[in-house]
């Protein structure tokens, strides 16, 4: 699961809906599943149009043409610089109090939204590969299109274990993030 919402969101999508429908069937937080919507659209997994004073949303299942995916990859980038951010501004992820380590509150914020960054990351090399499967893409691009987005969260894995090169914070972000992979 990319987000929160994003499983609930795309399965009440499979006609035009609008927005307030899609939040009342998702049942939560309202700014996390429009900021969940908003993400969804940019990698292309929904479009959405106005009608009357309504926005409404569907699932849109084409492949994402070179200026979608160039423009997602923009913004996965920008993230990744927020990310990076992050982590000049936590000097340590974990905390030690004697013999036990865990999380610090910030450290674990900012391994929450990197996963959230992975997850979306990952969402969008299966929807690459099935495109490619069915033809939907040439091979060839779809492959381009794979790789970019593993170097993507190679980048933010390396970014991470770089920055907290520590035995504790290694092996906690190493078990973190598999523990956490979808």
């Amino acid at each position: 699961m990319a987000t929160k919402y994003s499983d609930s969101i795309l399965k009440s999508t499979d006609q035009w809906t609008d927005l307030d429908d899609i939040i009342q069937i998702c049942n939560g937080k309202k700014l996390e599943i429009i900021e969940d919507i908003k993400r969804l659209e940019n990698m292309g997994f929904l479009e959405s149009r106005t009608f009357k004073k309504m926005i409404l949303y569907k699932k849109h299942e084409r492949h994402q043409n070179h200026e979608q995916f160039v423009f997602m990859m923009e913004t996965f980038l920008s993230h990744q610089k927020i990310e990076l951010e992050s982590i000049k501004t936590i000097p340590s992820i974990i905390l030690s109090d004697g013999s036990q380590f865990g999380f610090s509150k910030k450290g674990l914020e900012l391994l929450e939204h990197i996963q959230e960054e992975i997850d979306r990351v990952s969402m969008m090399i299966v929807r690459v590969d099935y495109h490619d499967k069915i033809g939907a893409l040439t091979h060839s691009i779809a492959q381009q299109r794979i790789k970019k987005l593993q170097n993507h969260v190679n980048r933010i894995m390396k970014m991470m274990l770089d920055s907290y090169k520590d035995i504790h914070s290694n092996v906690a972000l190493q078990e973190y993030f598999k523990n956490h992979t979808t």
